[in-house]
């Protein structure tokens, strides 16, 4: 994959991360800044907040680790390439 699409992979989840942080406070009547609040009022023992949870922790293990394994993708690409020019 070309550096450019793992960089604009790596740019959405983290955005998708900070999206979906912001449902789930909203879902569980967090206020947001300026005391802005959702009329919502549910738990974490809710199937909607379990799964919304369980998708946050996915994106962050994926962005904590995503990078690791470009870098050991891309290690052996690049040691091919080295020792196939003359």
């Amino acid at each position: 994959m070309p550096r450019r699409l793992y960089e604009i992979t790596f740019i959405s989840s983290a955005v998708a991360l900070v999206v979906l942080l912001g449902i789930v406070n909203c879902l569980q009547g967090t206020p947001f800044i300026g005391a802005l609040k959702c009329s919502y009022s549910f738990t974490s023992a809710d199937t909607i907040v379990k799964v919304l949870a369980t998708l946050i922790f996915l994106l962050f293990v994926g962005l904590l680790l995503g990078p690791v394994a470009a870098t050991i993708i891309h290690l052996p690409a690049k040691k091919d390439q080295n020792h196939s020019k003359p």
